[in-house]
């Protein structure tokens, strides 16, 4: 039997807590995988992770080039820097897969807009390797890369409803950053994902205002909203919130806007493969994602 090989890269930030990252191999080596860390995930410079850009590029290739999963080693910031010389055409040609979230984001749809492959929105190395880390986001990660289908059960208020479509998004500031470049997708009757962290409520409504003045929401079968972790409050509020943002969102598109889907910058962040198709289905209160085309490592 083929050893399972998965490489660990910081193609973003560079990695804050390296026995974080140790650990997250560690929990691959338990599943069987053979893990290599790149020397990305070894090595800054200023906020990123390698000793350059270049070199930060060329250790993520690399390791695409021989291993069969590639996870992030963290987010951040930095992915946008080395976008044009990462070579989707070897990652497509090779079927590997690449994870993580956040800054990840960008890969996740810039490869979506290329070759319309599928990626992991899941955890990072420095997430998985937290102590804080729930057992819900290990299981939800290694169901998703043992699995060939899978679902994802949760609570929401919105109305019954049965949607399918392609499954997709991630962080919404760093999806926004991506609109009008050749890295952002077309997708029609797809299922949008979107949450975000420790931004004032105003400038998630503009972003999202954005998207749907772009065309792009009105597109889509569904809306799904996760976790806007530590909203930034500001002294020009004056009573103004997230949840009126959302409100104005509404307002805005006649979407279903689905809320309670356990992702985001938080402990309980389930893993969602970028790129599948997807059903999602409401009845009475209780949604039902469910993902046909996984991994299945």
């Amino acid at each position: 039997m083929k050893k399972k090989i998965a490489g660990i890269a910081a193609p973003s930030g560079n990695v804050l807590n390296l026995e974080d990252v140790k650990k997250a191999a560690k929990l691959l080596e338990e599943d069987g995988w053979e893990v290599k860390l790149g020397k990305s995930v070894l090595t800054s410079f200023q906020r990123f992770g390698g000793v350059s850009d270049e070199a930060r590029a060329e250790d993520f290739n690399r390791l695409c080039g021989k291993c069969d999963f590639v996870l992030a080693a963290r987010g951040g910031y930095g992915l946008n820097r080395i976008l044009p010389t990462i070579d989707f055409e070897e990652i497509h040609k090779r079927g590997v897969w690449v994870g993580g979230f956040s800054d990840i984001t960008l890969f996740s749809l810039a490869y979506l807009a290329k070759y319309q492959g599928k990626s992991l929105h899941c955890p990072t190395a420095s997430v998985l390797g937290k102590s804080s880390v729930s057992a819900f986001s290990i299981e939800s990660f290694q169901t998703a890369l043992s699995s060939k289908q899978y679902a994802i059960e949760f609570e929401t208020d919105a109305a019954n409803l049965k949607v399918s479509g392609t499954l997709w998004g991630g962080n919404l500031s760093v999806l926004v950053s991506a609109l009008g470049t050749p890295y952002f997708p077309d997708i029609e009757g797809g299922v949008l994902f979107l949450e975000d962290l420790a931004e004032p409520a105003y400038k998630i409504e503009r972003n999202l205002l954005q998207l749907a003045q772009a065309g792009v929401l009105q597109k889509q079968q569904a809306i799904v909203l996760g976790h806007f972790s530590h909203i930034r409050n500001s002294a020009h509020d004056f009573g103004y919130s997230i949840e009126d943002a959302k409100e104005i969102l509404r307002k805005t598109i006649k979407v279903p806007v689905i809320e309670g889907l356990p992702f985001g910058h938080v402990d309980d962040l389930c893993t969602l493969v970028i790129g599948a198709p997807c059903c999602l289905s409401v009845n009475s209160r209780h949604c039902t994602l469910t993902i046909p085309d996984a991994p299945n490592f």
